[in-house]
């Protein structure tokens, strides 16, 4: 995977030992999510905000701007929001149920504070299931090997918490679980467990979806959200 911005001033607030929250305070960000989205790729940090980063942190501005343009050139979501800014666009996403003893992970996101499953937004040159993988491997720390495909889910009315919007289309697999150890990370503040009986309020159609298609048994299909 290339080095990118996001990445750089994720590995900066690490390296300082500085939480989200407390690197958003630095910039005058009222909450976290800023740099969440920032760290992901998925908000340009401005020039004013770039400059303070660099005279706070003594960063080399050459190496930070090398690593800013390698990103510019790889993410394609960023340069489309460059133009569009929050408007609608297609974006194509993967994701999936984890099943263990009966139940399947939810996870509770840091973003907006519901409850979803895991998954993400495809890279460049990545296929649904190798993104589906990487994602619940980033956000659960779970290792998983698929079962079958579930299908493709439609969400015409994604809004993230910095109001972008999108017609996601998401392909979801079922997974069993082959190693790691669960464990939450900085998009995530709760996982756990559910059985049928006590699956969460969740926040997402296509999410709703495709547990409704799991447990009716439903496998290879295309549900409009």
């Amino acid at each position: 995977m290339s080095v990118h911005f996001g990445k750089k001033i994720k590995e900066i607030r690490k390296k300082n030992n500085l939480t989200q929250l407390e690197f958003a305070q630095i910039f005058g960000y009222k909450d976290k999510s800023m740099i969440a989205h920032i760290e992901k790729g998925e908000t340009e940090m401005s020039n004013d905000k770039i400059a303070l980063l660099i005279d706070k942190f003594n960063i080399d501005a050459n190496e930070l701007f090398l690593e800013k343009k390698i990103y510019d050139d790889k993410n394609y979501v960023k340069r489309i929001r460059k133009y569009l800014g929050d408007q609608k666009i297609i974006l194509n996403c993967a994701g999936g149920i984890v099943e263990k003893d009966g139940k399947i992970l939810f996870q509770r996101r840091t973003d907006n504070d519901k409850w979803g499953l895991p998954g993400g937004l495809l890279e460049l040159n990545e296929t649904y299931l190798e993104a589906a993988i990487r994602e619940i491997k980033e956000e659960t720390g779970l290792d998983v090997r698929p079962k079958y495909f579930l299908g493709i889910f439609h969400n015409h009315n994604m809004v993230w918490g910095n109001g972008d919007k999108a017609h996601t289309i998401g392909a979801y697999y079922v997974f069993e679980i082959e190693g790691g150890d669960l464990k939450i990370d900085e998009e995530s503040s709760e996982l756990k467990f559910c059985s049928k009986e006590e699956v969460p309020p969740l926040f997402a159609p296509d999410h709703i979806k495709a547990v409704e298609a799991y447990y009716k048994g439903i496998k290879n299909t295309i549900f409009e959200a």
